[in-house]
Formats: structure tokens, C-alpha cells, sequence
């Protein structure tokens, strides 16, 4: 199957076969989680992996109403993170503009004066392709079971 034909497949999993993934899948995951861009490359994350029954059950929501009024922010970020990855597989490039004129750019948009903007992506052809700059190890950003 094609990189762009695994993209455009992906969905939201909620059942789970009970098999542990691999450790060279978990370090495959968290390796591109460490390289992705961040602005002026301060990386502010770290990934926290539940692997013990305790810090699964710890993820565990009482109720889906309570987890989706916080979703639309991630859900659009999620979209537009596989929107970036659907242009890159097909020769295009990209770039999250961490800063914007929120208020220029809805009325410039015409979008509804009710509508927020999480975030905005520029696509276009590759003119060069950056190095990749120092990214922290993963001894320093994933954490097993807690911080």
C-alpha cells in the first residue's frame, strides 16, 4: 500500500487486539513524535507511554461528552498534521505558522466572526529541502508509565 493510500485510510481505533506493540514500533512512533518541526525549535513536548494497567485505566474518561467538548482543538490539528504528511508524500511542502493576525486574516477570509483559527499551514513546491536540526534524545522526552 502507498504511503498517500495509508494517509488517506487512517481512522480514530477505539478496540484494541490484547497484544503489545513491539518495542521497535514504540520507538519508530516516538522517534517521528522527536523529529517533528516545532517553532524556532524549542520542542516543547514529552510523551508520556502507558504501558501498566494503572497508568491506562489513568487515560480512562467516565464520559465521552466531557472528552469531546476538548477535541476540537486536537481534532483540527490532527487534520491538518495529516494534511501536511498527505502533501509531502506527493512532493509538496509545508509550514505551521505558529504566528498570525487572527483578526487580518478572518477578515481578509470572510470567515464567520464566531470562528476560531487554531492554526495555518502553508503548502507549496519545495524550492530546497532544510537539514534537520538537533532534536533532543528520547531519554530526555518519553517517560514510561510516569513523568
Amino acid at each position: 500500500m502507498k504511503c498517500i493510500d495509508q494517509i488517506l485510510s487512517r481512522r480514530s481505533i477505539r478496540r484494541y487486539k490484547d497484544e503489545p506493540v513491539s518495542e521497535e514500533v514504540v520507538n519508530n512512533i516516538l522517534e517521528a513524535g522527536r523529529l517533528a518541526p516545532s517553532a524556532t525549535n524549542k520542542q516543547p513536548w514529552h510523551f508520556v507511554i502507558a504501558r501498566s494497567d494503572k497508568a491506562k485505566e489513568a487515560c480512562d474518561f467516565q464520559s465521552f461528552n466531557s472528552w469531546a467538548k476538548k477535541a476540537c482543538f486536537m481534532d483540527v490539528t490532527i487534520a491538518l498534521q495529516n494534511m501536511v504528511v498527505a502533501g509531502w508524500v506527493q512532493g509538496v511542502g509545508s509550514c505551521w505558522m505558529g504566528a498570525f493576525n487572527e483578526m487580518k486574516l478572518k477578515c481578509t477570509l470572510e470567515l464567520p466572526s464566531d470562528s476560531i483559527i487554531v492554526g495555518a499551514v502553508a503548502f507549496g513546491i519545495p524550492l530546497e529541502i532544510p537539514s534537520q536540526l538537533p532534536k533532543k534524545s528520547i531519554k530526555k522526552i518519553a517517560h514510561f508509565d510516569k513523568w
